[in-house]
């Protein structure tokens, strides 16, 4: 029945999301509060940024609703819910604050490690399949903390192009779930399919030309609940193979943010200072288009994510061959941010002056 579950989740989330985000478009826009254009933003208008309402909304009510029909054989569904719930509550309120009040970098860091060490005390912890390393509990949940942060984050940074996370998330979501099917786990296959259906019917509206932003709300909200789902893959089976396939499906999230803190060092800029140098940015730089950067990007996610759902399932080339894929994209886009480096020098910023810079992306 696992199979039934999670297509009631995904359907309920892809419809709820698709029907509730025009709503909340409106109202964002009633309001107006959206993103402003900028230097590093590809839009030259306002756009509405609430659309993670409508994600949270979807995904979590498409549960609340499994769990009312299906009550007996998924009743540990509301039980992950109720663990994580008060963490996941803190993240979404302070993508929200985020989203209408603009906080600094390290107030959102500040709320975000509180979350993630509730997390990880609950339970929900990431193992890397070596025992001298996950016996250790304080360890462990230092760890978890650290990961959980930083995936949370990763997803917020590459939040910079319409359709980016919310396609990325999705694509990942796809491989937890199917990971933890054949993990033997109905509750992760149906958490994970819910979030992929929030993500498809988001797209809807977010595809490039996109009418509405998630906004922190979404991409923070999307980051967490990725994070809890790989931690609990790890969890189900925790070896090597489980680790590095986890890291394999988060892998153009993670690329993104270590090729951020890598140009930022050797740039000798401030870590958590905003720049134009992301990967989306740079595919833009060298002339590719919306769409186009989206299907590298989708594509670069789909491959290796296919790869980590392998190394999930015991088979030892996927590693190899995603280490070998991800160093020659970590060199090949470290390059390309330099030489848009230099464009970006030799010719002044397209954009009006005077915008309003975002603090992270």
């Amino acid at each position: 029945m696992a199979g039934l579950h999670a297509f009631v989740a995904f359907l309920l989330s892809f419809l709820i999301v698709a029907a509730l985000t025009p709503v909340i478009r409106r109202y964002a826009l009633q309001w107006k509060l959206g993103d402003k254009p900028n230097g590093r933003k590809i839009h030259t208008s306002t756009i509405p940024h609430l659309g993670g309402i409508g994600m949270v909304l979807g995904s979590l009510g498409s549960l609340g609703v499994l769990v009312a029909l299906f009550s007996n054989s998924e009743s540990s569904v509301a039980g992950l819910l109720l663990k994580i719930l008060v963490p996941v509550a803190m993240i979404v309120s302070l993508g929200l604050t985020d989203d209408t009040k603009n906080l600094r970098a390290r107030q959102k860091l500040a709320v975000q490690t509180i979350a993630a060490i509730i997390i990880a005390i609950s339970g929900v912890h990431l193992l890397v399949g070596i025992p001298a390393i996950d016996n250790h509990l304080m360890f462990v949940i230092l760890l978890t903390a650290f990961y959980l942060v930083g995936i949370s984050s990763a997803v917020n940074l590459i939040d910079g192009h319409d359709g980016l996370a919310a396609g990325v998330v999705g694509i990942s979501a796809a491989a937890f779930g199917v990971s933890a099917y054949v993990l033997g786990s109905p509750v992760l296959v149906c958490i994970a399919f819910a979030l992929v259906g929030a993500c498809l019917g988001f797209l809807l509206y977010n595809f490039p030309p996109g009418k509405i932003f998630m906004g922190d709300t979404g991409s923070l909200y999307l980051g967490i609940m990725l994070g809890i789902l790989s931690c609990s893959v790890t969890m189900l089976q925790p070896t090597i193979n489980t680790f590095f396939g986890v890291c394999l499906i988060m892998a153009v999230p993670i690329l993104d943010t270590v090729l951020a803190i890598a140009r930022r060092l050797t740039l000798k800029r401030p870590v958590f200072e905003a720049d134009c140098l992301h990967i989306h940015h740079v595919l833009r730089s060298f002339g590719f288009s919306p769409r186009q950067t989206l299907v590298i990007l989708y594509s670069v996610q789909a491959v290796l994510a296919a790869m980590g759902t392998l190394a999930i399932m015991g088979f030892v080339f996927p590693i190899v061959t995603g280490i070998a894929v991800l160093l020659v994209a970590f060199f090949t886009f470290y390059g390309m941010m330099v030489a848009s480096k230099v464009k970006r020098v030799e010719r002044p910023s397209e954009f009006a002056p005077g915008s309003i810079p975002s603090l992270e992306k």
